[in-house]
């Protein structure tokens, strides 16, 4: 008989193999005791019947245990221990048929539209409280944010909040790509955040081209839209993969439109054709 240590030991062994609990007991019980019938395997490890029943198919298909005689002489023998190299062996095949199809598997269930893709989520904020939960929101982003911005999120949710929200951004190490019709990209005068610069890129665009009076970011399945000017502080956010996945596309669209600034330093820049330098005013960050 094996010892309660040993036991344990060779019971935590045999769960590498995919043996739960109950399948590690019945084995163990039969190698030691020797052939038993359904029933009296049932009685003597004080397992339901029918329950039994399940686990000896679970372990004739592992080749653990072999079944002998027919009908009511039927009796339950556990297989030599060497039949665990069979069970590995059936492991490996099935681990590289598994890796051969894994390839295309993915690629047909990442095509497949989902229930996330055909509905729409509407969310509404008001106040600066709401606007400030939005902004939390987004960083759950998987990598970046996309936005549309106008003004400074320090008149928008108020500096120290601001701050709050770069920092954690930086520290999630999420890149905030803004189009703006103001920028000051290299000259961050309203942070004092290490390390902003490399988690921070935006381009300016003409009003001209694209007029931007309201905060428009999209990440992940999201796209959220803020106001909060003459008083009014509301937002929404609409959570669709297609809807999302439409706006990430006009964001990029217009990213290759947009051309790079350097804000109040003046340090330089990089204006479309026919365009004069003006004075940026405080953008969002």
């Amino acid at each position: 008989m094996f010892d309660l240590s040993d036991k344990q030991q060779i019971s935590g062994l045999l769960a590498r193999f995919g043996l739960d609990e109950v399948e590690v007991n019945i084995y163990l019980y039969l190698l030691q005791n020797g052939s038993r019938t359904p029933l009296d395997l049932s009685r003597e490890i004080s397992i339901n019947r029918s329950r039994v029943y399940r686990y000896i198919e679970k372990l004739v298909s592992k080749k653990l245990i072999e079944v002998t005689g027919e009908s009511r002489g039927r009796k339950l023998k556990a297989s030599n221990p060497q039949n665990l190299e069979l069970l590995v062996s059936d492991g490996e095949l099935k681990v590289k048929s598994q890796r051969d199809v894994l390839p295309d598997l993915i690629k047909r269930l990442t095509g497949l539209p989902t229930q996330l893709e055909r509905e729409f989520e509407v969310k509404y904020f008001h106040g600066q409280e709401g606007l400030k939960q939005m902004l939390w929101n987004q960083l759950s982003a998987q990598k970046e944010i996309l936005a549309f911005s106008y003004q400074n999120k320090n008149l928008m949710v108020g500096k120290a909040f601001a701050e709050k929200i770069r920092e954690e951004q930086v520290f999630r190490k999420i890149t905030l790509y803004e189009v703006e019709n103001e920028t000051d990209q290299g000259d961050y005068w309203y942070t004092e955040v290490a390390n902003w610069g490399k988690y921070y890129k935006s381009r300016h665009i003409s009003p001209k081209v694209l007029e931007i009076k309201q905060y428009i970011g999209i990440f992940n399945n999201t796209v959220s839209i803020a106001n909060w000017v003459e008083g009014e502080s509301v937002g929404v956010e609409i959570q669709n993969a297609l809807f999302a996945n439409t706006q990430r596309q006009l964001f990029w669209n217009m990213w290759n439109l947009a051309s790079i600034r350097i804000g109040r330093s003046g340090l330089g820049s990089d204006l479309p054709p026919g365009e004069s330098e003006r004075k940026p005013s405080k953008p969002i960050k």
